[in-house]
């Protein structure tokens, strides 16, 4: 149980260690060399950015409580899912106005209003395609069908990710920023669950 924890820890402190060092100075590095990519492919990348807009997200938070509601062996899932990835977002909103690094000035097709760091699409790649690409993977469905959806949904979530970079929307260092993010939030929860199945059970926490 203590590696969730440690999980989020370690990934918290990243977190605040790459904003504070990247918001508020001009991009260097990685970031820099990374503006190639912009405007590339453009109507593809804009295609990835949406399957995390928030009306995407509403939509499939919707068919997931229709899943839980239809099929009690994903229920857990589901309820392990959907308070995480809405906290998270909550999280990190409040977040880009903490550390309020402007975005690059070569945005392409769509200027949004927040700032920078850290991104939300990239927070939402992992915690809405990566989380389920691992929960198909690892579920009873037949073998065919994990083999063909996980890595899927896990290559779209890759390609919401780049897809940032093309449409000039973050620099590097949000994106992992974002996935930084995801990374801890899954840590927490993870933790909080098994500490409550644990008590629950009436069981010590193993540390």
């Amino acid at each position: 149980m203590i590696r969730y924890l440690a999980v989020a820890l370690v990934a918290a402190v990243l977190y605040t260690v790459l904003g504070v060092t990247v918001s508020h100075v001009p991009p260097f590095g990685i970031d820099v060399a990374a503006r190639a990519l912009a405007g590339q492919a453009t109507s593809l990348a804009l295609i990835f950015t949406a399957s995390c807009w928030w009306k995407t997200l509403v939509g499939l938070g919707i068919i997931a409580i229709v899943l839980a509601i239809r099929s009690p062996r994903w229920r857990g899932r589901v309820m392990f899912a959907l308070p995480t990835t809405l906290i998270a977002w909550q999280v990190s909103d409040f977040l880009k106005n903490v550390f309020r690094r402007p975005r690059p000035e070569y945005w392409t097709l769509i200027h949004e209003r927040s700032f920078s760091y850290s991104s939300g699409h990239a927070l939402f790649a992992v915690l809405v395609y990566a989380l389920w690409a691992w929960f198909i993977w690892n579920s009873g469905l037949p073998r065919g069908v994990r083999r063909a959806a996980a890595p899927l949904l896990a290559l779209w979530g890759c390609g919401v990710i780049w897809s940032r970079l093309a449409l000039g929307a973050h620099y590097v260092t949000d994106l992992a920023g974002g996935v930084l993010l995801a990374g801890a939030v899954l840590g927490l929860a993870g933790f909080l669950v098994r500490a409550f199945r644990a008590r629950s059970a009436g069981t010590t926490i193993s540390w």
